[in-house]
């Protein structure tokens, strides 16, 4: 398999490899963050009388505004797959142009960039959107634990 790759394809791969370290990073700080709050004594520490609606927000604002990355994340590489397909295409054409013949072999090279980036896009995006979601639900979790922390003790 050849896996020589065109410039703007290699600077699609670099930007989509950097938008999937952030989304890993971010989903990891945040999850293992969460594991501490799981456990009663922080949320009591942290909230020791039964927290206001807007306590409540004001403590997972931070949170919620770092969640909402996922999903631009998952947008941008999606966009920069479908950017390295238009690209990978135009590549083919112009091959075909420049060499006034059609073939596969002119093709082939625009072709594999075009599908390469798009799964590569896929990707980042897949697992961002899958990050976003279970971060969503955690915060909702953990809101309601605090919650029942307090019901449970008057």
């Amino acid at each position: 398999m050849n896996w020589t790759f065109s410039i703007p394809a290699i600077l699609i791969f670099i930007l989509l490899l950097a938008f999937s370290m952030i989304s890993l990073a971010s989903f990891l700080r945040l999850f293992l963050g969460f594991r501490k709050l799981e456990e009663k004594e922080t949320r009591m520490n942290c909230f020791p009388k039964e927290p206001s609606e807007d306590e409540l927000d004001l403590f997972f604002s931070p949170l919620e505004r770092t969640t909402h990355w996922f999903p631009t994340i998952a947008s941008l590489a999606m966009l920069l797959g479908l950017l390295g397909t238009v690209i990978g295409i135009n590549t083919a054409f112009g091959e075909m142009e420049a060499q006034k013949k059609v073939s596969l072999e002119v093709l082939a090279g625009g072709i594999k960039d075009a599908l390469n980036t798009t799964i590569a896009g896929l990707l980042v995006a897949i697992p961002s959107l899958f990050f976003h979601r279970i971060i969503e639900n955690k915060i909702r979790y953990l809101s309601e634990l605090i919650a029942k922390d307090h019901t449970k003790t008057e």
